[in-house]
């Protein structure tokens, strides 16, 4: 059976984003902070209801104190519940932020378990963050280059705190997401003001961070009351009573959510070479052009089939000879066990396009399609053999630079007709082979190579370049053109 899409990790990293929450480890191999031995004085505590359209699928708190220092300790932890294509998993979250008297944070740590376990935990260093991450036993660490100590998902809504809060006020500060490794700026702009039911005056504050944005209501000193994000995503103040009562049954689906209806009809989708779109409910500029197998002028998109008949047999490249052989950490293409099995997939093939089929036929035929919650990375997919189009892309590619093959991720949406006549979200490789047609996409979840051409890209790259895409979920509508 093949898998239609994996929206969830997107939701879940769109979730950590937007609501306020870092992460906290209770387990080996990554000690965490001890939020008590830090705390003095009174925690100031807040709950608030997670809800997506009008369901009510968790809850989140969060707590703050002062440090012995001057400084302030900041904690959170959520639970909730996500659904796609009828299968409902609990998510659970926890995590600490600590910062210094001036307010700029020193050190950090997180969990996410979906039910695979991440954790992390990091510290700001001069000119850089030094993070470390385990999952599946192994510990990875990473610097990242910082130009001043950023604010976390955690800290984020503390930054309004001191400010002066009136319509068109705006201020950046540096944001950091140690799930995704993005390091921007977040821009926070008052929009408008209301009155509160307590007769105060209110807050609606935009936040920007890329493509991704979100409102949110605070009161006159800065407290949030509300927020709301893509999909129908928001939290709302509450009692912790209130706040923990969740509604029964299934909550709504994510893949549903996310479809971009299609006007016309798209016969056998899986067959098609050439399939041209006109995008409307977004602006068409943020679907990239990239002759010649994906064209857009204006708001009509062409995506076309390379014929791979026609492509040259590049040899395979030597390790560090090019930007995309290079691992990262959802792409451990240099671990081992990934480099001992991709010279068992590819074997005695030479050339790019031979070895490049060997490793997509494996990963088609190894992995068991089922949807999964989590960050996906190449080795935990490997030792595990289970997940849906983030883990088949994240294998593949992890595999293919062991291979010494140029890939990368690709996501956006594609066609199917198994919930209505819609695109939705999905992600698949892309390697790059040489000739006019340069990257060619593949797609291991449903075993097409090459894939075909209701594949719309949208974004390159790992799930930092992933994440803004929930910002055009449930808003973006496709008028069927062509189709041959």
């Amino acid at each position: 059976m093949r898998t239609l899409v994996a929206l969830e990790s997107l939701f879940v990293v769109s979730f950590l984003t937007i609501a306020g929450l870092a992460l906290l480890d209770a387990e080996p191999p990554l000690a965490p902070i001890d939020v008590a031995a830090l705390s003095v004085g009174p925690t100031e505590e807040r709950w608030q209801g997670i809800f997506v359209q009008d369901a009510h699928v968790g809850y989140a708190v969060t707590r703050e104190a002062s440090t012995a220092d001057g400084g302030r300790v900041f904690s959170g932890q959520s639970a909730f519940r996500i659904a796609a294509m009828g299968a409902s998993q609990q998510i659970v979250t926890a995590g600490t932020a600590v910062t210094g008297p001036d307010g700029k944070l020193r050190t950090f740590d997180f969990l996410l378990s979906a039910p695979t376990k991440l954790t992390g935990r990091g510290s700001v260093q001069p000119g850089n963050i030094h993070v470390e991450i385990a999952q599946e036993g192994e510990v990875r660490t990473i610097d990242v280059p910082i130009r001043e100590a950023p604010a976390l998902s955690l800290t984020l809504a503390a930054q309004l705190r001191g400010r002066t809060l009136v319509p068109g006020a705006s201020f950046t500060v540096p944001y950091f997401d140690p799930i995704t490794m993005t390091n921007a700026d977040a821009t926070m702009t008052v929009e408008s003001s209301e009155v509160l039911p307590n007769g105060e005056t209110g807050f609606w504050v935009r936040t920007k961070m890329g493509m991704m944005e979100a409102r949110r209501l605070v009161d006159g000193t800065g407290d949030t009351l509300r927020e709301e994000s893509a999909m129908g995503l928001r939290t709302e103040r509450m009692t912790r009573e209130l706040a923990m009562k969740i509604d029964g049954g299934d909550p709504p689906d994510l893949v549903a959510l996310s479809a971009a209806p299609l006007t016309g009809t798209l016969r056998n989708a899986r067959d098609t070479k050439v399939v041209t779109l006109r995008v409307s409910g977004i602006e068409p500029e943020r679907i990239p052009s990239e002759p010649p197998l994906q064209t857009r002028t204006g708001d009509t998109v062409t995506v076309s089939v390379p014929l791979l008949q026609e492509l040259p047999r590049l040899p395979l490249a030597a390790a560090g000879s090019h930007p995309d052989l290079a691992p990262t950490l959802s792409i451990p293409s240099g671990h081992p066990e990934i480099v001992t099995r991709a010279r068992e997939v590819v074997g005695d093939a030479t050339d790019r396009l031979e070895a490049a089929r060997r490793i997509h036929d494996f990963v088609f035929g190894y992995l068991q399609k089922v949807p999964t919650i989590g960050v996906p990375d190449g080795l935990t997919v490997l030792r595990s053999g289970r997940g849906d189009c983030n883990e088949h892309t994240a294998l593949f590619v992890s595999l293919a630079r062991a291979a010494g093959i140029p890939a990368r991720i690709a996501a956006g949406l594609v066609y199917s007709d198994r919930l209505g006549n819609a695109f939705y979200y999905h992600a698949w490789p892309e390697i790059e082979l040489g000739g006019p047609t340069g990257w060619v996409p593949v797609d291991p979840t449903f075993g097409e190579f090459p894939a075909d051409a209701t594949h719309l890209k949208v974004v390159t790259g790992d799930l930092d370049q992933q994440v803004p895409i929930m910002a055009l979920m449930g808003r973006i509508k496709l008028e069927l053109v062509e189709a041959r």
